[in-house]
């Protein structure tokens, strides 16, 4: 066992002290299970975590923190039957005057016995990384000592932080006769008593706690009436930042955070409002580009320490290796900035607070206005090639070097595509329209000639969707639909009856070339959210929601966001599966957008109740929301999978199969939206 073990809980390593305690102790305290999954949400003043048990054949706890982005995890053998792990009675706060802070919970299980595999305390980043099976780096095995307390009945595992400034500690205590040892090999070993195994363990850290936004500060009036989505809200959101979710991403992504306040905005406080696009704002690069994410605390010390040859860091020296490194590589949030910042500054309320806001000042000492007006010139320079060439090549594509680069951000989620359709046919023309609305106004200093240079652009850039459209002939289509169909199990039956004539849509992305990879998927929510697509157009896409899957995009349990049936290449068609990250699985957010979007373009004022763009924008909204409301219990998720038993189809969650190629979120920042979004 590679895990500091010691016999107390009890340390005599210095701690921080506790900062002053909010006024306001306000409990939020509640539970969401997925599957398997049983996730305990706590946050009362200073404490916030989020501690999560699995059951089944793989049993494991887990515990994360907000402050820090720290976690604990333990991973059990898998025993001889799959077995039930549960918490009885909740959660319970914990904070200690030397500066610890956590939770406490009774762990349960019917389990004759269960034995740790692995247990590691460290950053999340650390514990996504290493995972259950990825071997342990070299400085978390260096920082171990093993000891077990008098008699066997309870274990104290800790370490302190490789920067030698912060510290974890998780408390095992046995309780009704289970007995709680470390066998002859250094793993922690959980024997029943009489009424079962029940331990109690404890999971603290003594990283700066975030500021929480009490619960009624967060939404106004007009928010749904959805507790679920407005805890989940509340968990993720602090003064300093919002986070994109728990328990994989407890820390700020600069997407997120964008696209959350933009769908959110309806129905959030102007002061949350100002802590997501601030927190933007603050960690813009000196050329304006939108940071993706950060690396704090640990994480940070040790990219820093590798990138200086490794070794520990000196005790005192943490302040310097945990300051935040900031992560560039996306292309997709560099265009949402000015969308988002328009549409709250320009608007009510944002307008009437918008000069004070404007002039809060970034870590760099630049001003809100300054640091805006940063990123919108980067939009124009970005813009500025294709605009000037037409040429396919010349739209935004990703970085060199970089597999990755909007939201599809799993290595094949662009089928290894590099011009992505979500950025260059709704994100930079909006971009475009917004950054010459912010030009054109007082708060960034009424440039007419700079607005009529977004605006000349945006005309230039209104028709790069062409270089993205497939059509292929009605028989072809079915040809590749009862292929793909029959591949996967699928009844063919209602997708082909919904093909009539010469079918078109979108390519996911082009390739290096500029040609379409065609790949159908979900991303016209942005269409619908950021931009005024023609009628014709407008068709298309309702079309799209509402046939059915592998014809479309539309299952009994949710819309796709992605569908390959089209693709004549079975390996890419293999990029796609109901396993992938990005493949044939719903995600919550990107229904929220579709829905949002809709509602959008049905506000427009040039489309009369006659059109037929319109009938089929209304159609599309009623079979959208009778997904939605079928998958009203996964919907704070990020997402989930779905399987066909007994021919009718089936929500699995997302990691819940071995197939599955990753794990989902309980609680996901942009799947909060509902609380805005609704029918």
């Amino acid at each position: 066992m590679s895990t500091i073990l010691a016999a107390s809980c009890a340390s005599s390593a210095p701690r921080d002290k506790a900062p002053p305690a909010p006024q306001a102790h306000e409990l939020l305290a509640f539970e969401l299970h997925e599957g398997d999954i049983r996730n305990h949400f706590f946050r009362r003043g200073h404490i916030a975590a989020h501690l999560l048990v699995t059951s089944g054949a793989l049993p494991r706890l887990i515990v994360a923190f907000p402050a820090g982005n720290m976690g604990i995890a333990v991973w059990f053998d898998a025993p001889p039957a799959p077995v039930g792990l549960a918490v009885e009675g909740g959660l319970s706060g914990v904070e200690r005057p030397d500066g610890m802070r956590g939770v406490s919970a009774l762990l349960v299980s019917a389990a004759p016995a269960l034995r740790a595999r692995r247990l590691v305390l460290g950053s999340v980043r650390t514990l996504r990384d290493v995972g259950r099976d990825a071997e342990l780096p070299a400085w978390l095995r260096s920082d171990v000592e093993a000891g077990a307390a008098p008699g066997g009945g309870s274990i104290a595992a800790r370490r302190t932080t490789v920067d030698g400034e912060h510290h974890l500690e998780l408390l095992v205590e046995a309780e009704d006769g289970t007995t709680v040892t470390l066998g002859a090999d250094g793993q922690i070993e959980l024997a029943a008593g009489p009424r079962g195994l029940r331990v109690r363990v404890t999971a603290l850290s003594d990283e700066a706690p975030l500021t929480p936004v009490p619960l009624d500060a967060i939404v106004n009036e007009r928010a749904a009436d959805e507790p679920r989505h407005r805890q989940a809200l509340a968990f993720l959101t602090y003064r300093e930042k919002l986070l994109a979710g728990s328990w994989r991403f407890l820390t700020y992504f600069g997407r997120d955070t964008l696209l959350a306040v933009r769908m959110l905005l309806p129905v959030l406080e102007p002061d949350v409002v100002e802590a997501g696009l601030g927190s933007v704002l603050d960690r813009l690069s000196p050329a304006g580009e939108v940071a993706h994410e950060e690396a704090i605390g640990e994480y940070a010390a040790l990219l820093r320490l590798a990138a200086g040859g490794g070794g520990h860091a000196a005790q005192g020296s943490g302040g310097a290796l945990r300051e935040p490194i900031l992560d560039y590589k996306m292309i997709d949030d560099d265009f949402l900035l000015a969308p988002v910042a328009a549409e709250y500054l320009l608007g009510a309320p944002g307008r009437e607070r918008a000069e004070a806001f404007l002039a809060r000042r970034t870590p760099r000492g630049e001003t809100y206005a300054e640091a805006l007006a940063r990123n919108v010139s980067l939009v124009l320079r970005l813009a500025a090639p294709f605009a000037e060439t037409g040429d396919p090549r010349a739209l935004i594509a990703l970085k060199p070097g970089e597999s990755v680069g909007e939201w599809r951000d799993s290595e094949e989620g662009l089928a290894f595509g590099r011009i992505p359709y979500d950025v260059n046919v709704a994100l930079v023309p909006a971009a475009l329209r917004a950054s010459a609305r912010l030009l054109a106004s007082p708060l960034l200093g009424a440039d007419d000639e700079g607005a009529r240079r977004a605006e000349r652009l945006a005309r230039a850039w209104k028709d790069a969707g062409v270089f993205f459209r497939v059509e292929l002939p009605e028989g072809e289509a079915r040809r590749r639909v009862s292929a793909y169909a029959a591949s996967l199990g699928v009844d063919p039956a209602p997708a082909l009856a919904s093909l009539a004539g010469t079918l078109s849509f979108p390519a996911l992305a082009l390739d290096r070339e500029g040609r379409p990879i065609p790949v159908m998927h979900s991303d016209d929510g942005f269409v619908l959210l950021f931009t005024d697509p023609p009628p014709g157009a407008l068709e298309e896409i309702a079309g799209r929601l509402i046939r059915p899957f592998p014809a479309g995009l539309q299952t009994p349990v949710g819309i796709l966001v992605a569908n390959p049936a089209f693709a004549p290449d079975p390996a890419i068609q293999g990029l796609f599966t109901a396993g992938h990250y990005h493949g044939t699985v719903t995600w919550s957010w990107q229904q929220a957008m579709l829905a949002a979007g809709i509602d959008r373009q049905l506000a427009r004022g040039d489309l009369s109740s006659t059109t037929r763009a319109r009938a089929a924008l209304e159609q599309a909204r009623r079979a959208l929301w009778e997904v939605i409301e079928a998958s009203r219990e996964a919907s704070t998720q990020e997402l989930w999978s779905w399987a066909v038993e007994g021919g009718r189809y089936k929500l699995v969650p997302f990691g819940a199969a071995r197939s599955h190629h990753d794990e989902s979120n309980a609680v996901q920042l942009w799947s909060t939206v509902y609380l805005a979004v609704r029918p």
